[in-house]
């Protein structure tokens, strides 16, 4: 347990020197929270903050987890980790239990922010649902970003690869724009991207918005993503 706290103190350590990562999983879902209000009026305004909250967690897996992998890979760093009595179990637990503490903090801000700025309002009998969604969710992406810092070789590819992920999610998954507004031919994408799915659960817990999909449904396949990206994760993680 001591091994575990310290790897996570050394974990967040690392993680709060990087800008760039601070500002992705941080600031920009609160500052496009904050533009969206400037844009719409009354309930509309409130009901940007889940889609805010769903891309925070995209960014903290594309931009918060990957990149910094293949940095350490890159580095050496996780091959002379590996190489320490310390289990890899321990380090690995290390680098997703603060990845989880920040996507933990991103849903705080962005809660926080909707309630004092728009008025927000969650039903209680929503809360341990949402807490539900937002570790789930959080994680889906934590692993998404353990895989591709798996699939890329170096730092540039790992950026291309983040892109490649991002802006379809962004913008196909019905997190900045209603379904109804994209064209029926689109469906088949938008219902195989698990963004769609978080997105959906969170507007339906914290803003009771109309659903796309069942409740159970959006957690099933937030469930199914998250055992095939763990399963791809573990097949194609390198220590060096």
């Amino acid at each position: 347990m001591n091994a575990l706290a310290a790897m996570y103190k050394a974990t967040a350590r690392e993680y709060l020197r990087d800008r760039m990562a601070i500002l992705f999983t941080l600031l920009l879902p609160l500052l496009m929270a904050g533009f969206f209000g400037l844009i719409f009026e009354g309930e509309q305004r409130a009901a940007y903050v889940p889609g805010m909250l769903s891309l925070g967690f995209l960014w903290l897996g594309v931009f918060g987890v990957a990149p910094p992998l293949v940095q350490m890979r890159e580095t050496q760093v996780l091959r002379r980790l590996g190489a320490t009595p310390l289990p890899r179990t321990t380090l690995l637990g290390a680098l997703i239990g603060w990845r989880l503490t920040t996507g933990l903090l991103q849903a705080a801000v962005l809660i926080a922010f909707g309630a004092l700025a728009y008025g927000m309002r969650i039903p209680a009998g929503n809360w341990l649902p949402l807490a539900g969604a937002v570790v789930l969710g959080g994680t889906v992406m934590i692993t998404l970003g353990f895989l591709l810092a798996g699939l890329a070789k170096s730092n540039e590819s790992v950026v291309a690869l983040g892109q490649i992920v991002q802006f379809p999610m962004m913008f196909l998954s019905a997190t900045l724009f209603p379904i109804d507004f994209l064209p029926s031919f689109l469906m088949p994408v938008v219902k195989a991207m698990p963004l769609t799915y978080l997105s959906d659960a969170l507007r339906q817990l914290m803003v009771g918005g109309a659903p796309v999909f069942a409740l159970w449904i959006d957690f099933a396949v937030l469930g199914g993503c998250l055992a095939v990206f763990g399963a791809l994760a573990v097949r194609f993680f390198r220590w060096e």
